[in-house]
């Protein structure tokens, strides 16, 4: 098992490691601060032993045979509130000069940092040491209370990786087999991306990206020195000062897309690297890049023809790891094995004897993948709750190991407390169903597995009232250190003892927790607000054909599904946020989706019912995922954002209604229907001619978008029978 915080680490399969810390600034001077995740372990090596409070012990270091003193002290911290160890050797300069010594790599690099910064000395930010030049000390057990013995994991020169961001200028840099930025920009000030460029050596190797791609690979010859702007950038509004640094360029052939590499990489956690969180890339000139990060980039694209001097040493991509710390980062699958995967979950349900429309798994799939919240809408008895069983069941989640959870809905739910929970005369925090499993989903050991809370016939109650705090901390999800973080469901101070603190307080909703309703509308049930649809994809289950028989004679593969039930929660977590973590890469398609959108809007104005940026980034995400995964095509995939998004805010008895509903099924036939949509003719006489070919027995319109044609084929019916329409009348 892994443990790590900061600059300590503990692997507990090594015998007798207490921890593993990081080399930084504080090892040169005073010491080092031992977290309180690693007390006990400081404590078990002491056989039970510690200091009192304000009070230190002697401690005996012990390396190569040679004995140093230092002194454990246990202090009070009574800004954070808790007791804290320090271990100190400030007036052992025997022992500071023997690791300024061993970790001249790591003290010149903090010191030249230090020293670069123009702030004082007590305003300077911490120097981090690049984890691929990082120096590490191990603190071992001896068996002898306040005995450590310590092991030097030294810095062992290797060519560092680079990314460089290179737009208008790549031909003319290329041709001259250099990269140059300048010192200062033009307000005076150094750019953290240009002052990369001092760092570079001899030997190392850098990646150059231009136009969504990373379309050459260069060896640099020659370390950077000062010198004035080029002629060929003599056109560009850049300072003349600057920094040259001379390489020699390699043609990647095939270029490497990034929607080929960017989620993996995401996941390699570079310090300052070349990707934001949300896998598009920072704006800026020179990146640190990582020979981790390299080595996940090559695996990815074996059709590439790598130059030699990229390929890492057998024994350190047999390793596959960076340092001695570093643990393997938990990856997402690749794009191109998305379809295969959903084939895979398909074959699974084929073989419970369940069927499904055409679709449709790849549909609640993208749907999932947009946003971790989806309505599954529809009479009753069509399998709205076995497709959420059943996909779960295939990706490994089931009731028995706690990551598949069905929550029945009650009439009588009023407000959060009946799903999260409540404290009791007491004080004791009593959970609600949904507050057990967010627990469960948080710890360590599971975030990697999916959690599906399937919320049953969840309009029984008010879905605006029992659900609001989930649908309000839904908006919150943000990207903190490569993870999606959201504001606390339950924080620590509304809890009274302790006990209820550690469990529960801070309790958020995990990246890996994926929440699906399913609804039924009839007499006994509530209406949505916009406020819900807009935060969900609503995927509906009208449609049924009885005559699907379970057909034995189909041999679907035993074994398809292995593969599905080993992957992690990144299969499904949302890889953006914020349309600008996908813009850069997919303008064109977001700009012809937004445009689709503008004239929906347009039409929906006249009814108020018209959508916000909300579901304009939730449609163009799924339509992103979609052209990502290649799993329908573009006018597939606007059809079920047009049924799942839009129509489901269209209600109402008025001739303004009528007029909203015929333009958008106009545009949902399409010129190649053979249906002609008189809007005025249709607005004054009867409208059966048009929805009637939906009728039994009938064969629809080839549509452009058949399934939203449907839907409103329906829904024009029923305002002309009932005087009143809405998606939700079944």
């Amino acid at each position: 098992m892994i443990k790590q915080l900061r600059s300590w680490w503990k692997d507990t399969e090594i015998p007798n490691l207490i921890g593993r810390k990081k080399v930084d600034f504080s090892i040169f001077r005073d010491g080092t601060h031992i977290p309180v995740e690693f007390h006990p372990d400081f404590l078990e090596a002491n056989q039970g032993q510690q200091p009192s409070l304000g009070e230190g012990r002697k401690v005996k270091l012990v390396h190569e045979d040679r004995n140093y003193e230092a002194t454990l002290f246990k202090i009070d911290q009574v800004s954070a509130g808790r007791e804290a160890l320090q271990l100190r050797y400030n007036g052992n300069q025997t022992l500071k000069n023997l690791l300024i010594e061993t970790f001249s790599h790591s003290c010149s690099y903090i010191m030249q940092e230090r020293t670069n910064q123009q702030a004082d000395d007590a305003k300077r930010p911490q120097v981090v040491v690049p984890e691929d030049q990082a120096e590490y000390i191990d603190f071992f057990a001896t068996g002898v209370p306040f005995e450590y013995r310590l092991e030097f994991i030294t810095f062992k020169s290797k060519p560092n990786v680079w990314w460089v961001n290179q737009g208008t200028t790549i031909q003319a840099e290329k041709e001259e087999g250099i990269l140059w930025a300048p010192l200062l920009n033009s307000q005076g000030r150094k750019l953290y991306h240009w002052e990369t460029m001092k760092e570079v050596k001899q030997g190392d190797i850098i990646l150059h990206y231009s136009n969504k791609a990373i379309r050459y690979v260069s060896q640099v010859t020659d370390a950077a020195v000062e010198a004035p702007k080029p002629d060929s950038m003599a056109n560009t509004n850049w300072q003349e000062d600057g920094r040259l640094v001379r390489t020699e360029y390699v043609e990647l052939i095939p270029p490497i897309m990034l929607q080929q590499f960017n989620q993996q990489i995401i996941q390699v956690n570079l310090t300052q690297g070349p990707l934001h969180s949300g896998g598009g890339v920072n704006q800026g000139y020179l990146f640190r890049f990582s020979r981790q990060g390299l080595q996940v980039l090559q695996s990815l694209t074996s059709e590439v023809i790598w130059p030699d001097f990229t390929i890492l040493d057998q024994d350190e991509a047999a390793s596959n790891t960076e340092s001695p710390h570093e643990v393997i980062p938990i990856l997402p699958p690749s794009d191109s094995s998305i379809t295969t995967l959903l084939h895979q979950i398909q074959s699974h349900i084929l073989r419970k004897g369940f069927f499904f429309p055409e679709h449709l798994i790849e549909n609640f799939y993208l749907s999932l993948k947009t946003k971790p919240f989806v309505i599954l809408a529809g009479i009753s008895g069509t399998g709205k709750t076995r497709l959420v069983k059943l996909f779960a069941e295939a990706l490994g989640a089931t009731r028995n190991n706690g990551q598949f959870t069905l929550i029945p809905v009650r009439p009588d739910w009023s407000d959060p407390a009946d799903l999260l929970g409540y404290k009791d005369l007491s004080g004791r925090f009593k959970p609600g169903p949904l507050t057990e499993v967010l627990v469960e989903a948080r710890k360590p050991e599971n975030q990697y597995k999916p959690y599906f809370i399937c919320m049953d016939e969840m309009n029984l109650a008010r879905v605006e009232h029992y659900f609001s705090d989930l649908l309000s901390v839904l908006e919150t999800q943000d990207w903190q250190e490569g993870k999606i973080q959201t504001q606390d469901l339950i924080s620590s101070t509304m809890l009274d003892t302790s006990e209820d603190q550690v469990k529960f307080g801070s309790l958020g909703i995990p990246e890996n927790v994926f929440l699906i309703g399913t609804v039924n509308m009839d007499e006994t049930t509530h209406p949505f607000s916009k406020k819900v649809l807009d935060r969900a994809n609503t995927l509906e289950f009208n449609y049924i054909n009885l005559q699907q028989y379970p057909d034995l004679g189909v041999q679907v593969e035993t074994n398809d599904s292995s593969d599905v039930a080993e992957l992690n929660h990144l299969f499904l977590r949302s890889d953006y946020l914020q349309l600008v973590d996908a813009y850069d890469t997919n303008k064109e398609l977001v700009v012809r989706t937004t445009e689709r959108l503008v004239k929906i809007n347009a039409l929906l104005e006249d009814i108020h019912a018209h959508v916000g940026f909300r579901v304009r980034d939730a449609i163009c995400f799924y339509m992103i995922y979609n052209e990502r995964y290649k799993l329908m095509s573009e006018e597939e995939a606007f059809d079920w954002q047009l049924l799942q998004k839009i129509l489901p805010r269209i209600q109402g008895s008025h001739s303004s209604v009528r007029r909203v509903l015929l333009k958008l099924m106009k545009g949902a036939l399409g010129t190649g229907s053979g249906v002609t949509v008189n809007i005025e003719d249709l607005m004054e006489n009867d409208a059966s001619p048009l929805y009637l070919k939906w009728a039994a027995g009938q064969t629809p319109p080839t549509a452009k978008h058949p399934q939203s044609a449907r839907k409103l084929a329906f829904m024009l019916r029923r305002l002309e029978e009932d005087g009143f329409t809405s998606y939700w009348l079944s």
